[in-house]
């Protein structure tokens, strides 16, 4: 598990929000997700986003 990938999982437990909620938000499969939260994909635009919906600094 990546550091990035840690990070997006606790900050969705703090805000009570599924995996597949955030995949809806960003517009974006949930295999999509996956890939960008594992370093499959670079997805940078796609992180940022991540990062805001999340607020995370």
């Amino acid at each position: 598990m990546t550091e990035f990938e840690k990070t997006v999982r606790k900050a969705l437990i703090d805000k009570e929000m599924s995996i597949s909620e955030l995949a809806k938000k960003l517009g974006i499969s949930l295999t999509y997700l996956y890939d960008i939260l594992n370093s499959s994909r670079k997805a940078e635009k796609q992180k940022k986003k991540i990062l805001n919906i999340l607020d995370i600094k």
